[in-house]
């Protein structure tokens, strides 16, 4: 039976054409790779080297046997990835969310029904990409801004946000009972860049703003505490991050501010998370 390595070996050599560089390369000796090479010669019952005085090199048999090496290789880095891999998820509950307010409410219930699992979360800026990990088996689970068409998914309400800004007591909208987002144009913002959708959309809504992104909540938090610069706050966050002093929280009118989180799964894995569900409806604002 030819060995891993000796075929490991071979493509080598296709890839260096020295077997002073595959030793170096593998970390071996230059005749212990010899030595591999005529006994995967003797397996094969055939000659895959022309050697010469002071040169040896592939011949068309060699050449053959180094590109069926290679596909070897390739299918045996494969087998070893999709078993670790199924390993993996065996013992990982892995979700994706669209924002990080439904991920401070959904992860302490998962390591609670999943004890003895992984709880992996993901923050995404896009639905699409959310679906798509959900579909090839990278998420159980994902909390969209709204359920997924088709019988293929089974979505359940979780609960609203809404987004509102911060502003210095002194700035000139801080008496307005309401704003839209594009009321903050040209101005110079602090934005946390690890918000999933909110980040996108600010973004985009605000023309010609300047901001200032931070990636760090601590270091946003004292900055917004220190400084004279509007920010942004929403509902559910405000619980964790009180107003700070001389700031006035302005409600935002903008429709896609005012957002509905939906938690979803794969149809077939409904009643198997069906205490994932009984769960959040207990949390829903």
């Amino acid at each position: 039976m030819l060995e891993m390595y000796t075929i490991e070996q071979l493509a080598a050599f296709a890839e260096y054409g020295t077997f002073s560089k595959v030793a170096e390369v593998l970390h071996t000796s230059q005749p212990a790779i010899s030595r591999s090479m005529r006994k995967l010669e003797g397996e094969l019952g055939v000659t895959l080297f022309d050697r010469g005085k002071n040169r040896i090199a592939l011949n068309s048999l060699g050449e053959l046997a180094a590109r069926q090496a290679r596909l070897v290789i390739s299918a045996h880095d494969a087998l070893v990835r999709t078993v670790q891999d199924a390993d993996r998820q065996s013992r990982t509950f892995s979700y994706g969310s669209i924002a990080p307010a439904p991920m401070w409410e959904l992860t302490p219930i998962l390591s609670q029904l999943f004890m003895g699992m992984t709880v992996s979360s993901d923050l995404q800026e896009t639905e699409d990409v959310l679906l798509k990990g959900l579909d090839d088996g990278t998420y159980n689970l994902v909390v969209l801004l709204r359920p997924p068409k088709g019988t293929a998914y089974f979505s359940q309400p979780f609960f609203r946000e809404k987004l509102a800004v911060l502003l210095p007591a002194a700035h000139r909208l801080a008496d307005r009972k309401m704003l839209h987002l594009r009321d903050l144009a040209g101005e110079s913002l602090l934005i946390h860049n690890k918000i999933g959708f909110w980040y996108s959309l600010c973004r985009k809504k605000i023309p010609q703003a300047t901001f200032f992104e931070q990636n760090e909540l601590s270091a946003l938090r004292e900055i917004v505490r220190r400084s004279e610069l509007p920010s942004f706050v929403t509902d559910v966050s405000d619980r964790a991050m009180p107003v700070p002093r001389g700031r006035i929280m302005v409600p935002l009118a903008d429709r896609e501010v005012d957002v509905q989180f939906f938690c979803v799964c794969k149809a077939e894995k409904a009643k198997e998370y069906a205490a994932v569900f009984s769960a959040l409806k207990r949390v829903q604002k």
